[in-house]
C-alpha cells in the first residue's frame, strides 16, 4: 500500500509561505526561500492544545539550528533539518493565518 503524501505548505497556508519566501530572500537565504515550494504540511505539534509549532518534515529529521524571522518582536522561528537545506517545522508566534483552511482541521486554538 502506498503512503498518501501530507500536502503542500503552500496549498495550506499560501501567506505563509509567501511571508517566509519575501523574509528569507530579505535574510540572504535565497536557497533556503527556494525550497519552500517543496514543504509538506504535517499537522501541528500535539505536545499542548496551544502550541504553534508547525511540522513540515518528520521529527527525527529536525536539528537545534533555528532561523528567526522578526520585525519588532519574533513572527515565526524556523528549524532547520539536519543538513541544514530545508525546514523541519516551525514555531508560528505572531503571524495572521488566515481562516483555518478545509486542508487543516486541527490547527491550535490561539492562532487567528
Amino acid at each position: 500500500m502506498t503512503e498518501i503524501e501530507p500536502p503542500l505548505l503552500a496549498d495550506v497556508y499560501p501567506a505563509l509561505v509567501s511571508f517566509l519566501d519575501a523574509a528569507l530572500v530579505s535574510e540572504g537565504e535565497s536557497a533556503l526561500a527556494e525550497g519552500l515550494v517543496g514543504l509538506r504540511f504535517r499537522g501541528w505539534c500535539r505536545c499542548s492544545p496551544t502550541c504553534t509549532y508547525l511540522r513540515t518534515a518528520p521529527a527525527n529529521c529536525a536539528d537545534s539550528a533555528w532561523i528567526h524571522l522578526d520585525d519588532d518582536v519574533p513572527r515565526v522561528w524556523l528549524q532547520l533539518d539536519r543538513d541544514h537545506a530545508s525546514f523541519a517545522g516551525m514555531e508560528i508566534c505572531e503571524l495572521d493565518l488566515g481562516p483555518a483552511p478545509a486542508l487543516d482541521l486541527d490547527r491550535p486554538s490561539g492562532l487567528g
